[in-house]
């Protein structure tokens, strides 16, 4: 498991089947769900530096792009970073084994997503001068979207998880008295 995953088993039938008794529930549960999201979110574009982390990070695009493989490294431009930094509560598959129903935060920028996860699977960056530099100046691969998640993974688990426990409850006591 990803240290920042969090798996609620059952969300979107929790929250369907509910939504035929009560819809003021399932907005309660989207309430807290959209405001921890806003706040990490929130965060994670608070993290974004106006200049580059590295000196040699460019913040212009480049004039030439490369015609193969792609357009070339991205340039550090702040706005887009920022406006990259997204949240969504579309379904997904994560892994082979379970799909994401309830919220995502994302980076989509490309800037924005070297700079976040250069370097997540080698974390002490070996002989690469270039994860050593980015390290050496934030810490850890965990730099915008991840190191909000992981700042404020305790109190958002419990939030959400309080909120899905609620919910379940709900549904449970509507069940019970539509049985008898």
């Amino acid at each position: 498991m990803i240290k920042n995953e969090m798996v609620l088993v059952g969300v979107k039938e929790t929250l369907k089947a509910l939504s035929l008794f009560d819809k003021e529930a399932v907005k309660e549960f989207n309430k807290v769900l959209n405001s921890e999201l806003r706040v990490a979110k929130q965060e994670a574009q608070s993290l974004v530096s106006n200049d580059p982390p590295l000196s040699g990070w460019s913040t212009k695009p480049a004039r030439n792009p490369r015609s193969r493989g792609g357009a070339g490294w991205p340039a550090w431009d702040q706005s887009v970073i920022k406006s990259g930094i997204s949240s969504s509560k579309a379904s997904g598959k994560v892994r082979s084994d379970y799909t994401t129903s309830a919220a995502a935060l994302k980076n989509k920028s490309a800037a924005g997503v070297i700079y976040e996860i250069t370097g997540r699977k080698n974390k002490v960056g070996g002989k690469n001068g270039f994860i050593s530099n980015l390290n050496r100046n934030a810490f850890d691969p965990s730099r915008l979207v991840w190191r909000s998640v992981d700042k404020n993974k305790d109190r958002i688990i419990a939030n959400v998880n309080k909120a899905f426990d609620d919910v379940k409850a709900k549904l449970q006591k509507n069940l019970n008295m539509r049985r008898g």
